[in-house]
């Protein structure tokens, strides 16, 4: 599985992307995953600020 992490100070703060839930219940949060990294990374590309594209990365995801 693949998943979508943004870097929120331009360093070293990552969060995953998560699914919308319909539940503002933000201690219950479920990574959005995806099978195929074509796709994460397609998706991945709409997260992109075009002068930091390396703040957005597509990583392995193990759940546990």
């Amino acid at each position: 599985m693949y998943a979508i992490m943004i870097c929120l100070d331009g360093k070293d703060d990552w969060i995953y992307v998560t699914e919308n839930t319909d539940k503002c219940d933000m201690w219950n949060l479920k990574v959005q995953t995806y099978e195929d990294a074509e796709e994460a990374m397609e998706v991945a590309k709409t997260f992109q600020h075009p002068d930091k594209p390396e703040n957005v990365m597509v990583v392995d995801y193990y759940e546990d």
